[in-house]
């Protein structure tokens, strides 16, 4: 393990996050299950580095939320939640939104069937849409919607926020289930088809990566780090007559998320375990910018 020539700040830093992710880089601790870093000195002898060298590719790790320092105590490793792979594409599976199957993850995504899904009580507002929502259903700017919101769990852990958009008029013309703060068993859009003779053709999504609110912290329990973001996406279903009439905004935590779409003759291996084959490689960063020299 000897080194021979001193390495940058983020050589060190992508060996050391390489052996967190491997899990060989220290036991736990006995009564916390905390697993800690070596001690600065340690570190700097193992990579024949200096003390500045050390201290910046620890300022890294703590900036992308793979290390928390406490003062008098040392560094330790922050647990990494499982990963969950998710194809938001899943016409192939015949999973697109509007299937006949009852199971959530089957009408709006697919994941693998060892995670087990549960959602919390449908929360039911009537409100005026915002000229985002507006503009994604096609109608003008203070309309208003009926928005049904859920909490989603996987094993029982927070995995995903999601609401449904629909126009209020919906529920006048027929489909009043919408205002009731139950799950539609057949799915909203198969509800909608019966109803109000609206027949999904096709749906867009579009998705971005952002800075979580606060309620999205507490939520998926999310820190202040560069790894603490979200991915929003927003999924507009479409009618044969081109009429946008679903739109459904999904929040998922980044650190424990992988969305994958199929295209094509995909293998059968790869629809059904996304993700078994995929590589994870690290962010490119700029050194850190703090009080710490650059060695």
């Amino acid at each position: 393990m000897a080194r021979t020539t001193p390495l940058r700040w983020r050589d060190i830093a992508d060996d050391l996050r390489r052996r967190i992710e491997s899990g060989d880089l220290a036991p736990a601790d006995g009564a916390s299950d905390r697993r800690p870093l070596p001690p600065e000195k340690d570190l700097e002898r193992h990579y024949r580095a200096s003390r500045n060298t050390v201290r910046d590719a620890l300022a890294w790790l703590r900036q992308q939320g793979y290390v928390v320092s406490e003062q008098g105590k040392g560094t330790f490793v922050v647990p990494q939640p499982d990963i969950v792979h998710v194809t938001l594409r899943a016409v192939e599976l015949g999973l697109a939104p509007g299937a006949v199957s009852e199971e959530w993850y089957n009408r709006d995504a697919a994941v693998p069937a060892t995670w087990n899904a549960s959602v919390s009580q449908v929360k039911v507002e009537v409100q005026e849409g915002t000229k985002v929502i507006a503009r994604y259903l096609q109608m003008k700017t203070g309309s208003e919607f009926i928005s049904r919101h859920q909490e989603i769990f996987l094993d029982d852990k927070p995995w995903v926020l999601q609401t449904s958009f629909y126009p209020l008029e919906f529920a006048t013309d027929g489909a009043s289930r919408l205002l009731l703060p139950r799950d539609i068993p057949e799915g909203a859009v198969a509800y909608l088809g019966k109803t109000l003779g609206y027949r999904e053709v096709g749906f867009h999504d579009e998705i971005k990566a952002r800075v979580p609110d606060e309620n999205e912290k507490r939520f998926f329990s999310l820190g202040d780090s560069a790894a603490s973001i979200v991915f929003e996406t927003v999924r507009t279903a479409y009618s044969a007559d081109g009429k946008a009439f679903r739109v459904t905004v999904t929040v998922w935590p980044a650190d424990r998320t992988r969305l994958h779409y199929n295209d094509g003759d995909v293998p059968a291996a790869v629809l059904k375990t996304p993700g078994l084959a995929s590589t994870e490689a690290g962010p490119d960063e700029s050194p850190p910018d703090d009080d710490a020299g650059s060695g």
